[in-house]
């Protein structure tokens, strides 16, 4: 039997929900971490799920955040929820800010019936949630640089249109089974806050795939882009960074597919950092990565 010392707990910090309020002091921290969210990602973070986002305050003001979403799935099985913007102040690390409010936010999700939590780590993360008991599921890259226009790309029996709010529903559909579950409320907000990076591949008769991004503070983000294969998926990305030429993009991959970097790489995007997206509990409703190029974002999925 060992006698060295046991490595004593940190007792829980107490958190509370978030408010629209409190977006200022979240800003200070997201601007602290050189994040990307603009206020209009907190907005919709806050509206997704009112009573899951939590804050901690010592000292009068804000120190820690993070944040929870939910989704279901087109069967009635397999719910997951999502942790993202988990943010500490630096001036106030050591004293349990991040582990009380990421077991807040597990406890509130699964409080509220989900079956699996899921997020997407860093690798300084990933040791933290290795010992809440999550699992990888697989690997992300974030790609960057300025967009510009890419000679080629394929071309198909589909045409490349603007998404439009009337295609919501037929947008919901196919994307639900690539994402695992129905996302609806997300979709929506990033075709209205930026319609004009909204984009689908199709003929009259069905959608081969789609498009959107949205603008944060230091970058545009690419992403959801999902297709029926890696050619739509290109052609997508290629519309998108055509029309944004001359700014500067992130783009987070799924490197589960090998055709995913060299696409970045001939757009002239260089690797930024990597991320594991990783699941609390049985993920019954992992979606089909083999379709998606780009995910929508790690505070999100």
């Amino acid at each position: 039997m060992s006698d060295a010392p046991k490595r004593e707990e940190k007792p829980p910090v107490p958190c509370r929900v978030l408010t629209p309020a409190d977006i200022p002091g979240a800003q200070r921290l997201r601007e602290i971490a050189k994040w990307n969210q603009t206020d209009e990602d907190w907005k919709n973070l806050l509206a997704f799920e009112p009573q899951g986002c939590f804050g901690v305050d010592m000292d009068g003001k804000l120190v820690g955040t993070a944040t929870t979403t939910r989704f279901e799935p087109k069967t009635g099985t397999g719910s997951f929820g999502w942790i993202g913007m988990v943010l500490v102040d630096p001036e106030y690390r050591r004293h349990g800010i991040g582990s009380s409010l990421l077991k807040k936010c597990i406890a509130y999700l699964q409080g509220v019936g989900v079956e699996s939590v899921r997020l997407d780590a860093t690798l300084m993360g990933k040791k933290v949630y290795d010992q809440l008991g999550f699992v990888d599921e697989y690997t992300l890259e974030r790609w960057e640089g300025t967009a510009q226009k890419v000679p080629g790309g394929v071309r198909g029996p589909w045409s490349m249109d603007p998404l439009k709010e009337q295609d919501l529903d037929a947008l919901v559909a196919y994307d639900t089974p690539l994402f695992g579950a129905n996302r609806k409320e997300i979709l929506a907000a990033w075709l209205k806050g930026w319609p004009e990076l909204a984009v689908v591949a199709r003929d009259a008769k069905k959608i081969y795939g789609y498009a959107l991004a949205r603008r944060g503070v230091n970058f545009h983000q690419l992403g959801p882009v999902c297709g029926d294969d890696p050619g739509i998926c290109e052609a997508l990305a290629m519309w998108q960074l055509e029309r944004l030429a001359g700014q500067r993009v992130i783009i987070d991959l799924v490197t589960a597919n090998d055709w995913a970097i060299p696409m970045a790489t001939r757009c002239a995007l260089r690797h930024q950092r990597p991320f594991i997206r990783m699941a609390l509990g049985k993920n019954a409703s992992p979606g089909k990565t083999k379709n998606v190029l780009a995910v929508c974002c790690p505070e999100i999925g």
